[in-house]
């Protein structure tokens, strides 16, 4: 892993604020813009496409404080080219995405004008990368850089922890959670696919730099890794509130509390682990979160086999010794040697 992508402890750290107003004012910012645009959206009658710009809660409150408020020299200028580079992209994935998931007659293209607005927010924060100001810069040098093997290890997790299991299930007669994409052919490839880099932009973009770029990386500064993850995973579940509240179907109270709390308290110290693990690599948590959301929607698995989750994350725990606050630097100098 590049040492350029390692930073300090305390490198989102404002002076003068602490901890507690760090926290308090991530977690007021990111609730504020969400729920906001969210309930609004709803209200209003937006679709599902125009409903994603609310989901950038945690990256622009990342972004707000991350930021410097010294200026630097450096000019402004290259920013908006990746902005206006990018645009298009997060556009024709949105559109894709939207058109191909809701087909069963091929492959059609369908650009819609109107997208272009929810395809701001992804085309922003990437575009960050080349901010006149340090701090939002350093943020956006971690979200874009050219990938590594953690990358790789980030889209094959589901796949393998998961798919072993449920082949090895199949092979003995259980049966598997099938998705509705009609079997394995080049509609369902390309839309799996699609998917996949949609959850990448407009989940994984516009979560992971708040959630782990932000503020998991600021309470490690002070907290163990396991404490650090556990006061991220509570905001973020909390957070997800309107969003089951306002689905076409309601998640019951019983849903409610295996996802936002059984499965994601585990998938919360994972997405730690594979945070520290890749020196602090927003990139790879996005990848990760990507992978966590298209894969039980477009392959077939077997539902008994997320237990492995829970295997995993607590090898996770005892591997890093995630209790300990040393852990996080014991695990940077592995990664430098």
């Amino acid at each position: 892993m590049q040492a350029t992508l390692t930073a300090s402890p305390d490198a989102h750290a404002t002076p003068g604020r602490s901890l507690v107003a760090d926290w308090a004012a991530f977690v007021a910012i990111t609730y504020a813009f969400t729920w906001t645009l969210l309930i609004a959206g709803v209200k209003l009658g937006w679709s599902e496409d125009y409903l994603t710009i609310s989901g950038a809660g945690p990256a622009v409150a990342a972004l707000i404080l991350s930021r410097r408020w010294k200026r630097d020299a450096r000019p402004s200028g290259s920013r908006w080219l990746w902005f206006l580079g990018l645009l298009p992209l997060c556009w024709i994935v949105l559109s894709l995405h939207a058109s191909w998931w809701s087909s069963s007659n091929g492959l059609p293209v369908h650009l819609k004008p109107l997208q272009l607005i929810p395809a701001l927010a992804p085309a922003w924060i990437l575009s960050s990368l080349s901010s006149a100001n340090q701090g939002i810069r350093s943020l956006g040098r971690r979200l874009l850089h050219p990938p590594n093997r953690w990358a790789a290890f980030a889209v094959l997790f589901f796949p393998v922890l998961l798919g072993i299991p449920s082949a090895i299930a199949y092979a003995l007669g259980a049966r598997l959670v099938w998705p509705g994409l009609g079997g394995v052919t080049l509609v369902s490839v390309a839309t799996a696919s699609m998917s996949f880099f949609s959850n990448i932009l407009f989940a994984g973009v516009q979560e992971e730099p708040g959630w782990r770029g932000f503020l998991l990386d600021r309470l490690q500064s002070r907290c163990s890794p396991l404490s650090a993850s556990l006061l991220v995973w509570l905001p973020w579940a909390l957070w997800h509130a309107p969003v089951d509240y306002y689905r076409p179907v309601r998640f019951t109270l019983v849903q409610e509390i295996l996802l936002r709390v059984v499965f994601l308290i585990p998938l919360t110290i994972i997405l730690t682990w594979f945070y520290n693990r890749s020196a602090k690599s927003i990139q790879v948590v996005i990848i990760f979160h990507a992978a966590m959301n298209t894969f039980p929607y477009v392959a077939a698995y077997y539902q008994p086999a997320w237990f492995v989750v829970f295997l995993f994350a607590a090898y996770a725990v005892i591997a890093d010794r995630m209790w300990s606050r040393s852990s996080v630097t014991s695990t940077r100098e592995q990664i430098a040697r």
